[in-house]
């Protein structure tokens, strides 16, 4: 069995490279959507804190979906570092957790010159998480070197998401049912 095959195996990968724009928008917008009603709706914080998580959650798992999909479809030799491109996508989600759980009574001045390293590095993993996909995408679609040039549209796409969402994931579809039916021939 081929790396590809051994990754649409999984279905939420499967799911998240197969769904059509509106389905990916329909899901991450409108659970955002849900999440800002409970959040306003709802007083105690531990609720808006798992609906921001929630939000977060589904977040990183299309883009975690995404960026493993490109990984196998592009040539071993230009492939980016996919542990880190994980480890990127879980540590952000992991920061704003633990720090979410803590008051804002007790933001201090000491606390917030301790936590801004890690917020600094939440962002950089962010960024490089658009990245690694933005890449991936444009290396898998042309099969060789590119230059911040050849990506820079769906590196500043992802990041104004919901917009991205209509213009990326139909590459990442045609670039699925590529794979697909070089598997097949």
């Amino acid at each position: 069995m081929t790396e590809p095959e051994r990754l649409f195996m999984n279905p939420i990968t499967r799911f998240f490279v197969r769904a059509k724009h509106w389905q990916v928008f329909a899901l991450l917008i409108g659970l955002s959507c849900i999440a800002e009603i409970v959040v306003i709706w709802t007083y105690p914080k531990t609720v808006a804190l798992i609906a921001a998580e929630l939000c977060w959650i589904c977040f990183v798992v299309w883009f975690w979906s995404l960026g493993s999909f490109l990984y196998s479809v592009v040539k071993p030799n230009l492939r980016l570092s996919l542990p880190f491109f994980r480890f990127a996508l879980v540590y952000p989600l992991v920061y704003m957790g633990v720090f979410q759980i803590i008051p804002f009574e007790k933001l201090t001045l000491g606390y917030n010159l301790a936590i801004f390293p890690f917020h600094l590095f939440a962002m950089f993993c962010v960024f490089f998480d658009l990245n690694f996909v933005s890449k991936s995408l444009a290396l898998a679609e042309k099969g060789s070197a590119v230059s911040f040039y050849d990506y820079a549209g769906a590196f500043f796409l992802l990041w104004f998401l919901p917009l991205g969402i209509w213009f990326v994931q139909p590459r990442i579809n045609r670039l699925y049912a590529g794979t697909l039916n070089r598997q097949t021939a």
